[in-house]
């Protein structure tokens, strides 16, 4: 068994996520209870097995005067809401007077007049889930391989045979019998690559985000709400002490490594910022970075963005006419990859294992040693998202080598040594989460790759280049907002 990704563990789309291991009561609206009861059900799971990954998340749900929905509307849906969640995994939706509200969140607006609570799920690094299920997928006898894309995938006579797949300046060939696409926003350009191509299988959704720093401290509560120019739904997540606000979704039709947030999409999320939460005095100067990502869902023939479903479908091409034992996943949601795994088990008669598989987090011992390390707490938090190799993490070196999010030296050491972490971005963006604070990793990652060279092996014109590598990846992916503004005039005068 063997996984090849072609950039980075969870870089397409898991890493630019909102970060929410939620159960869609949005999806509500569109009837699709078998998929909130799905999620509901793994939101439970993992918040028992993942708890150093996954907490629970209480929301504000305020009545505004542009709330979509009547107060009775909202109170049925969250009352269904609590239903679905048959395990109670978290508490239950509470109906909120304006006062209870506004103690709540007081940055809401004047005009709130009540609102509700509701208990989803955050996860600290979306991007380290997905890492460690191929670190356990290699445990259990796996090959993983990052910056390794799959470049052709070769049949004879109706049956998949091998994938080639280039790895540096080589290529290999892989032989193979089963070839399961699960390629997120790339499973149509992988399919392009087989000896009998695949018709299309996504549509795909651009969702923005912004990450503010308030001159106020945004507290533990989260808001959920509509904003006030066109209904979308909007989220504002507290994030290590600064604040994540999203999420546009918009239908995107380019090449999906291209996907960048615009000016425009972050300034429209800074004016709803301000018209929802105008106590935390919200403007363009408070936005450290924007991101973009997208979300890869089953082709559409017609109807709003926000109608595409969130459900999966998985796709056996033996069955259209191509080659037998090639697969493709699309749809679904990162929570829901037990049930996306079950199916496909069991369609490959590899019988189901996942419910007997535990998670790494159950375990508490890592937290007792955090606790006795007497690090900083701020550091403490941070490493939290670690679970069981909090120890050898702290093995590496107790350092903190970055201030704005209490990382340490251990990690970068853990990263090249254990976490198959092959470049600067890799450490800093899908590793140790540097790249989420205020700095973005601009503060320490000279230093990280001073630290990560006799690691690697990087001569000083590697080490040198990592570090270009970086700073241009951060300006890319993690713009800030004077470099959106300069991209979006370099584009409008193209």
């Amino acid at each position: 068994m063997a996984l090849f990704e072609a950039d980075d563990f969870g870089f397409g789309t898991t890493w630019r996520s909102t970060k929410l291991i939620h159960g869609g009561l949005r999806y509500l609206e569109h009837g699709d209870v078998r998929l909130v009861f799905e999620s509901l059900r793994e939101r439970a799971w993992l918040l028992r097995a993942m708890r150093h990954l996954v907490r629970p998340q209480r929301f504000v749900l305020p009545r505004l005067p542009w709330t979509r929905r009547p107060a009775w509307q909202l109170r049925a849906g969250l009352a269904m809401y609590d239903l679905l969640a048959r395990d109670r995994a978290v508490p239950g939706h509470r109906n909120l007077s304006r006062e209870s509200t506004l103690e709540l969140a007081p940055w809401l607006p004047g005009e709130t007049s009540g609102g509700f609570t509701f208990f989803d799920a955050r996860c600290l690094a979306p991007e380290r889930l997905a890492l460690e299920l191929a670190l356990a997928a290699r445990g259990h006898g796996a090959v993983i391989a990052n910056h390794s894309p799959v470049r052709r995938i070769v049949e004879r006579e109706w049956q998949v045979e091998a994938v080639e797949v280039e790895h540096g300046s080589e290529r290999f060939t892989v032989p193979a019998r089963t070839v399961i696409n699960a390629a997120g926003p790339w499973v149509d350009d992988v399919n392009a690559h087989a000896d009998k191509p695949a018709p299309g299988l996504l549509d795909m959704t651009r969702g923005t985000h912004i990450v503010v720093e308030t001159v106020e401290p945004v507290g533990k509560e989260a808001v959920f709400s509509t904003a006030r120019s066109d209904g979308r739904v909007i989220f504002a997540v507290p994030q290590d002490g600064l604040l994540l606000i999203g999420t546009t979704d918009l239908r995107w039709e380019g090449e999906p490594g291209a996907i960048r947030p615009t000016a425009e999409e972050a300034g429209y999320l800074v004016e709803e910022a301000q018209a929802l939460l105008p106590g935390l005095g919200i403007d363009r100067d408070s936005v450290r970075y924007a991101y973009a990502g997208l979300r890869p869902l089953q082709k559409l023939k017609e109807g709003p963005e926000t109608a595409m479903t969130r459900r999966h479908v998985i796709t056996d091409h033996g069955q259209q006419g191509l080659a037998r034992g090639q697969y493709s996943v699309a749809g679904g949601k990162l929570s829901t990859f037990r049930p996306i795994a079950r199916e496909l088990a069991e369609r490959l008669g590899a019988g189901p294992r996942l419910e007997q598989e535990p998670g790494t987090g159950g375990n508490r011992e890592w937290f007792e040693a955090l606790k006795e390390s007497g690090l900083p707490l701020a550091t403490r938090e941070h490493l939290r998202r670690y679970g069981l190799a909090v120890e050898p993490v702290l093995a590496g070196g107790e350092q903190v080598i970055c201030a704005h999010s209490g990382a340490i030296a251990g990690e970068v050491v853990h990263a090249a040594r254990t976490e198959a972490a092959v470049t600067l971005a890799d450490v800093l963006m899908r590793r140790t989460g540097v790249a989420w604070a205020s700095c973005r990793g601009l503060c320490c990652h000279r230093e990280a790759a001073r630290a990560l060279a006799p690691l690697l092996d990087w001569s000083a014109e590697r080490e040198a280049q990592e570090v270009r590598s970086y700073e241009v990846a951060v300006d890319y992916h993690l713009p800030g907002m004077d470099s959106l503004a300069l991209a979006g005039a370099a584009h409008a005068s193209a």
